[in-house]
């Protein structure tokens, strides 16, 4: 049964889904809820160049997703958006018994 909250909210859902429908945004965010980390700790975790990292740091600012601090030379950012911890708690639910691998086999024969 569809809410409707999530009937008013049909497009914003849709480019929350499709921003994090990025496996790179995806592990992001998912190192930031943890907590601040600097730019280059950042790209090193998710294996990006920094100008990869800045375009979807961009992106994540964008929808207020991740915050921002500076000392100094250093940029940290973290997370705090309870949508994100909520989207990672649900992943975490659906692809946290080990059957990951056998969904990402299928998927990938699937094209998706």
């Amino acid at each position: 049964m569809i809410s409707n909250k999530l009937v008013a909210n049909a497009e914003s859902a849709a480019a929350f889904l499709t921003l994090m429908g990025n496996e790179k945004r995806l592990l992001i965010v998912s190192y930031l809820i943890d907590g601040e980390m600097s730019v280059g700790a950042i790209a090193e975790k998710v294996q990006l160049s920094q100008s990869a990292l800045s375009q979807h740091l961009a992106k994540l600012r964008a929808l207020d997703l991740v915050e921002t601090r500076r000392d100094r030379q250093m940029i940290y950012y973290s997370c705090n958006s309870d949508a994100v911890r909520e989207l990672l708690r649900m992943l975490e639910g659906i692809f946290g018994d080990g059957d990951l691998s056998q969904m990402a086999y299928r998927m990938r024969r699937a094209g998706a």
